[in-house]
């Protein structure tokens, strides 16, 4: 394997000559790093839990926001990630009940910037509407909050949802059908965050405050030990480079480690500067598209 840096670039961007099993890995090592984000900083409005036995299947629960027609709801959804993520996007599927123009009735949801890479031309989408590399869990859980606030109704996943909306929106006295639904969705979902001792934020300071609840995974080690097969060279060569380094102090031998751990998850620098990503993801503007992402290009290979 060549070590120039012209060579790692190349096989950072360019997918073709990258085996199967080192998009695998490549790709577990990026979703450690964006979950490890994710539980410094935890996102506004949502919980995230990988699966315990598929680390590529994470769990997401979506709270409505305040003064927003889904405020009060629980919304569970599944996020499932491709093996060559983060090249190709991964699929969302809502677990409850939600009634609403861009998400099918199955609860699979119609969102440009989960579309696949690439223009279309039988839909109008353009390619940096849709889905690329500078995407990542924040920019995606982003998007579904813009997408519940305010639908995207000139291609709607939901037809009827989506005359109710517009019928609402222009006369919600008259036409109230569509809040009424949402409000015994609402209701069933609080139902079930009880169940699930999940606690419903119901003002902006408890919306945008760092939930209290704990995820599964509350360490870097936790994280770590998701990654079964961990046979990368380069990790091996760091971990008997800390040990042999430390080898007079068992203590200090064992501290050197979990910060060799530590460092391989958190010395990504991702850098994400989101700007209008309401209108980039509801209007399907180019001009709003303003995701920049910074990936350290190892990660990739």
């Amino acid at each position: 394997m060549a070590n120039s840096n012209h060579d790692s670039h190349h096989r950072s961007y360019n997918t073709s000559i990258i085996s199967y099993d080192q998009r695998q890995h490549g790709s577990l090592k990026i979703l450690k790093n964006e979950l490890s984000d994710l539980i410094k900083e935890p996102p506004e409005g949502f919980i995230v839990e990988p699966d315990q036995k598929d680390f590529f299947t994470w769990h997401v629960g979506i709270f409505g926001a305040p003064d927003t027609l889904f405020a009060g709801g629980y919304y569970k959804a599944i996020l499932k990630f491709p093996f060559d993520y983060p090249y190709r996007p991964p699929a969302l599927k809502f677990l409850s009940d939600i009634w609403h123009p861009n998400v099918y009735p199955d609860g699979n949801i119609c969102i440009s910037i989960l579309h696949e890479p690439g223009e279309d031309e039988r839909s109008g989408e353009k390619a940096c509407e849709r889905w690329s590399v500078a995407q990542n869990v924040r920019s995606i859980l982003l998007s579904i909050i813009s997408m519940l606030n305010e639908p995207n109704t000139s291609s709607p996943a939901n037809i009827d949802a989506s005359i109710e909306y517009r019928k609402y929106k222009e006369d919600p006295i008259n036409h109230p059908t569509y809040k009424e639904k949402l409000d015994r969705l609402i209701e069933k979902s609080k139902a079930i965050a009880k169940l699930e001792d999940i606690e419903i934020p119901q003002t902006i300071e408890e919306y945008t405050k760092r939930f209290d609840k704990k995820l599964p995974i509350t360490s870097i080690d936790d994280i770590q030990n998701y990654f079964i097969d961990d046979d990368d060279d380069d990790d091996d060569d760091d971990d008997d480079e800390q040990s042999e380094d430390n080898q007079s102090n068992d203590n200090y031998s064992q501290t050197s480690r979990e910060n060799s751990r530590i460092k391989l998850i958190t010395n990504s620098e991702i850098k994400i500067a989101i700007k209008s990503i309401t209108k980039h993801n509801n209007n399907n503007s180019c001009g709003d598209y303003d995701h920049l992402l910074y990936r350290k290009k190892n990660e990739f290979i």
